[in-house]
């Protein structure tokens, strides 16, 4: 969403969009003589270390499209998942997305009619290709925490066979080592784009888990590799007891492990839009791991389609929050600004409050978003 300037024109200046100075008239020359200006000259004196190079923000992703990027706060991201669960449905709940929302229903129910089919044809072609079915693994390191009365251990597990190493493309370590490298990447390169895609993965993955999570609990869909009955049991809102005592029994609906993959590839193809390779093979890698998970009964095939479209769509919300649209310059003779304008600093999400009406169908209300301006 781009984001109007709020400075006035100022001359053109000769470093390039993608330059890694957000400064208004001074070019990089003039800024680094007013740096080391002399004290009694009237301005700034900084004494520069040898070899210092600025943060870069600004990156040109396309012809006419810069992105501007701020350098995030540590952990700053999880501040912004209440805002990105009250940004959700104002964002998506609109006439707009009908057909998506009804192409969902549908296909999730046409997948519901197919299940235990899908399952025994995706474990018949395992067996044919000589796939172990059985979700085996070994632990690299395991630690006993608790919560309370809640077992949270902190643990990894590698994979034992080729398609426990499928099922692993949607682990948390998985996700967590991808962030970590970008975020690695972006401090040792200064590189705000770098170090806003680790902020965003974290935030898209996290707030994507606090809705599947929900789900999840309240849905309680047995998996297939549980099910006492034709495309498993729904135990609607079983205890909390119960759930943390037979996780599997209750857990199938929707998929978690596709929804954090979606959010991750969403999030580096956005911000990485030049690298066309990134959908192709993370779609790919995406379609590996849901077979793998009818291969090995973890996941019903009409689990699929609403745990994508929530990874999806958070992953939107972090990567427009994370990231400001740079104006292009206006073009000579048309009687707009002389040059290229440095973005405003948008407010803090909980200083943007926006109501807007919004119907669907019969139901009509009011939405509340923090929409950045």
């Amino acid at each position: 969403m781009a984001l109007s300037a709020s400075a006035a024109p100022v001359p053109a200046v000769g470093h390039p969009a993608d330059s890694s100075l957000v400064a208004a008239p001074a070019t990089a020359s003039h800024l680094l003589a007013d740096l080391a200006a002399p004290a009694d000259s009237g301005k700034l004196k900084v004494k520069l270390k040898p070899g210092h190079r600025p943060w870069r923000t600004d990156y040109t992703v396309a012809p006419g499209i810069t992105y501007h990027y701020e350098r995030p706060g540590q952990l700053r991201w999880l501040l912004h998942i209440p805002r990105d669960l009250v940004q959700f449905p104002g964002t998506y709940f609109k006439r707009d997305n009908v057909p998506a929302f009804v192409a969902i229903a549908l296909g999730s129910a046409a997948l519901y009619a197919a299940d235990d089919q899908i399952i025994r044809g995706s474990q018949r072609f395992g067996r044919f290709l000589g796939l172990n079915n059985a979700d085996a693994k070994t632990d690299l390191f395991y630690i006993p925490v608790r919560l309370g009365s809640t077992k949270v251990p902190l643990e990894m597990q590698v994979p034992a066979n080729v398609n426990s190493a499928f099922y692993f493309l949607g682990d948390g370590w998985t996700h967590l080592t991808i962030a970590t490298s970008f975020l690695t990447y972006g401090i040792l390169k200064k590189d705000n784009r770098a170090s806003q895609t680790a902020s965003q993965l974290g935030e898209a993955i996290l707030t994507t888990g606090v809705v599947v999570q929900a789900l999840k609990r309240t849905t309680g869909r047995q998996s297939p590799f549980r099910s006492t009955q034709d495309r498993g049991r729904w135990f609607l809102l079983p205890a909390y007891k119960s759930y943390q005592g037979n996780v599997s029994n209750y857990d199938a609906f929707p998929t978690g492990h596709l929804a954090t993959a979606m959010a991750t590839v969403t999030v580096i193809a956005e911000n990485y839009p030049e690298y066309k390779f990134i959908r192709p093979v993370g779609y790919g890698l995406m379609g590996v791991l849901g077979y793998a998970m009818l291969n090995n009964g973890v996941h019903w095939a009409s689990d699929y389609p609403l745990g994508i479209a929530l990874g999806y769509g958070f992953a939107k919300i972090a990567v427009r929050n994370g990231r400001t649209r740079v104006p292009e310059p206006a073009a000579p003779g048309t009687g707009g600004g002389t040059g290229w304008q440095a973005p405003a600093h948008p407010k803090p999400w909980y200083r943007q409050p926006q109501l807007s009406p919004y119907s669907l169908g019969p139901f009509q209300g009011l939405s509340v978003s923090w929409l950045p301006r």
